[in-house]
């Protein structure tokens, strides 16, 4: 790929210098340009060096010049000298068919001098100026290659939106101790921060890892995961705690609804481990903080298993065990299993689907031990709708205590939740396009305070590589 890049900017050095605009009226300078694209085409690219180097003594901001001394520099496998020529070309440059090419001209230099981040960026920056089809794949499959070969990975997330149930509260006004034939002998009003509340909700997340080791049989890799989720409440809500007759729910404020998380990984993935495909291993550390009080902390040892079939089909087994420890008064330790397997189909049309079987154990104290099984289905569809990316999922799922304190005989959950994502690649900066989600939930429970509904609608960014 990169000596097809090199010949097809070789080849198109004089149709592009062409591009940059009028160049000087002095013959010299004249003369000294054809001379310098002559000898580039005609093999000597460390002539084309010295000549550009001229002309750059009596315009440093000559375009010509810059992109004939960045090809010359990567033709004599300069890559760090071509990059740098490139980048000073990009800035000078007058239309957008240039400053794609003299992007994509230093995502090229810097892949090959091994500065795989800096290539990553270059490729993004040469996205903002894509005219057709093909040249949005050839800064793809660049990027591809780029973010394939470095060693650090990262991922950033950032949303806000709109939401009925910021708190995650509850639709009933009351809680009720029932009797064995159900009805209550005891009802207790909900303090109001235990409803359902209407305000802003926005999140954001970082993510990054290492490769320490990567081999045909092998990869393992380092990383940590930060996640912080903030409120803004309406108006409504404000209303709703300032005339509470409780201080503590009248002096609650945003922040105390704030939540953090972070998480150091380690894991591998091994080839050869299992005859039936790769094999991943991982574990994690996190903790959890909540209105700025540290909540709890877990241990997680994770063992998956990946069975590749043909098609485009594959099927995935993970399970996990968590140790989970409280770190703040009137909570409990928990150790939590979780079994999953997801099943996918990659259609020739590039649509995707996945359809996930998962199920939950807590074990905790006898109110808090509880199952729990879920049913997912994911679809991606591989087409544009109007230059829309389109996903969409939609869960059911069953949750079970055997006891639970305001009841004689348990509690039983069932809970849905469906959502749509809209990925607008026709506005794209940096390789990054805005996003809309709409999001529904609802549970209902034989346990009427339990019960609960969501909708919220929000934008972020999605990335298009």
């Amino acid at each position: 790929m990169l000596e097809q890049f090199r010949f097809w900017v070789f080849c198109c050095a004089a149709m592009l210098i062409g591009f940059s605009g009028p160049v000087t009226a002095q013959a010299t300078s004249a003369a000294t340009q054809a001379e310098a694209e002559a000898a580039l085409v005609g093999g000597n690219p460390a002539r084309t060096v010295i000549l550009a180097n001229q002309l750059l003594e009596d315009n440093p901001d000559s375009f010509a010049a810059l992109f004939l001394l960045a090809l010359a520099q990567s033709d004599l496998d300069l890559p760090r000298e071509a990059a740098a020529s490139a980048g000073r070309a990009y800035r000078v440059a007058s239309s957008e068919e240039t400053r794609l090419q003299t992007a994509r001209l230093a995502a090229t230099a810097h892949f090959r001098a091994k500065q795989y981040a800096r290539s990553e960026f270059w490729f993004r920056r040469a996205a903002n100026h894509i005219a057709t089809e093909d040249d949005a794949e050839a800064i793809v499959r660049g990027f591809q290659r780029a973010r394939e070969a470095n060693p650090i990975t990262t991922q950033y997330t950032a949303s806000i939106a709109p939401s009925d149930n910021i708190n995650d509260g509850s639709d009933a006004a009351r809680l009720c101790f029932e009797n064995l034939d159900g009805t209550c002998f005891i009802e207790l009003d909900l303090r109001e921060d235990q409803l359902a509340l209407s305000g802003l909700e926005y999140n954001g997340s970082a993510r990054i890892q290492y490769e320490l080791s990567k081999t045909p049989r092998q990869t393992t890799t380092i990383g940590g995961l930060i996640f912080g989720q903030g409120v803004v409440f309406s108006d409504e809500t404000e209303t709703l705690l300032s005339e509470s007759e409780s201080e503590i729910v009248r002096d609650l404020r945003p922040s105390d609804f704030a939540a953090f998380l972070a998480q150091f990984s380690l894991e591998q993935q091994q080839a050869d481990f299992s005859p039936l495909g790769p094999t991943r291993i991982a574990y994690n550390y996190g903790r959890y903080w909540r209105g700025g009080d540290l909540l709890v902390d877990y241990h997680d040892l994770i063992l998956g298993q990946i069975v590749p079939f043909e098609g485009g089909r594959s099927f995935a087994l993970e399970s996990s065990v968590r140790q989970q420890r409280a770190q703040a008064p009137g909570l409990i330790d928990s150790t939590i299993y979780n079994l999953s397997g997801s099943y996918q189909w990659r259609f020739d049309n590039r649509d995707v689907t996945t359809l996930t079987l998962a199920s939950k154990y807590n074990d905790a104290s006898e109110e808090s031990t509880f199952v729990e099984y879920r049913l997912r289905s994911d679809y991606a569809l591989g087409r544009q709708i109007f230059q829309t990316r389109w996903s969409t999922f939609a869960e059911i799922g069953y949750r079970s205590f055997d006891e639970f304190s305001s009841t004689l005989d348990g509690r039983r959950d069932r809970f849905a939740s469906a959502g749509v994502t809209a990925v607008f690649e026709e506005v794209s900066y940096f390789g990054f396009s805005p996003s809309m989600s709409l999001f529904a939930s609802r549970t209902d429970s034989d346990v009427s305070f339990i019960d609960s509904s969501k909708a919220s609608l929000s934008f972020g960014i999605a990335s298009n590589f």
